[in-house]
């Protein structure tokens, strides 16, 4: 079972994000939101990179989908959106993925992003899938749970 831990141990969970995502260097400034197993490893891992005044990217990592619960899901996904939303007045979030990770796009769309292009090629083997989540498409999304929870 899963636990959210929030931005507790962010520069920890960067690094094993990475490692789960294959980006082998740093990304720079980053703020990292996790949720942990029974054993206190991390179970699914969220960076947010590349912060402008309009947009954040997004990278998510999950070590096995079965061990992510819905109710701890929804709370990660209301902290991560609420941070980026609210706290720093994102318009969007972008979340970029291999082309050939079916289970990570199926999951990025399934919490509610919106397929918005690929750049072909931009690995040596594989694309690039480009997702977005608007500001309003979170506040009328159906797990939304609004700043008091």
């Amino acid at each position: 079972m899963m636990h959210f831990i929030g931005f507790n141990r962010e520069e920890e969970a960067e690094k094993w994000a990475r490692k789960q995502i294959g980006i082998e260097h740093p990304v720079g400034f980053f703020r990292a939101i996790s949720a942990v197993d029974e054993h206190d490893k991390f179970a699914c891992v969220a960076v947010m990179t590349n912060f402008t005044s309009r947009n954040i990217d997004i990278n998510v990592a999950i070590k096995d989908r079965n061990v992510v619960s819905p109710r701890e899901a929804v709370l990660m996904f209301n902290e991560i959106f609420s941070y980026a939303f609210d706290t720093l007045r994102a318009a969007r979030v972008t979340a970029l993925s291999r082309g050939k990770n079916e289970k990570a796009n199926k999951f990025i769309e399934h919490i509610g992003f919106k397929p918005e292009g690929v750049m072909r090629k931009a690995f040596k083997d594989d694309d690039l899938n480009i997702y977005g989540f608007l500001a309003e498409e979170f506040y009328s999304h159906a797990w939304y749970r609004g700043k008091n929870g």
